[in-house]
């Protein structure tokens, strides 16, 4: 079994009953938008309570084929379910194919707060992420952040 998918073994048989709620939700039903610090063409949808707000949130990410997550750490310890479609992640701070692993549909991944993480959607992927608020991340590296090539583009 590979080294990141043992990290997840202990957090599947705990999350199995906590993610029938959400997990049951269509995708159609969700409203989905474009998020400021997030890549376009990713898309979020708020599934329950509120990141940026105390307490539990559930929130999904919808991507297409291909999409590259560049490293990014995390505030909250947060719990990934793949929703729909393969997806690709490993800690680091460089995006390094070689080292991510596999993740299938239903497959799910506990990431550590303040570890960085990168991914990468080898299909079409809908993912499912539960932490606690109030949630912020930060780009590993500062060229990374969309919202830092805006100001670019301004200057």
């Amino acid at each position: 079994m590979k080294r990141f998918a043992k990290s997840t073994c202990a957090a599947l048989a705990l999350a199995v009953s906590s993610i029938a709620f959400a997990a049951d939700t269509p995708a159609d039903a969700l409203e989905w938008r474009y998020v400021p610090g997030i890549s376009k063409p990713i898309e979020m949808a708020v599934v329950s309570g509120d990141p940026a707000a105390d307490g539990p949130y559930v929130v999904r990410y919808r991507m297409p084929s291909g999409m590259k997550m560049n490293p990014q750490r995390f505030s909250d310890e947060r719990q990934l379910t793949v929703i729909k479609g393969i997806f690709w992640i490993s800690g680091g701070e460089s995006f390094n194919w070689k080292d991510m692993d596999e993740f299938k549909q239903g497959a799910v991944i506990l990431k550590e707060a303040n570890k960085p993480y990168f991914g990468w959607a080898r299909t079409a992927v809908i993912l499912e992420e539960r932490g606690t608020g109030p949630s912020r991340f930060e780009y590993v590296h500062e060229e990374d952040d969309p919202r830092n090539r805006r100001a670019r583009i301004d200057n």
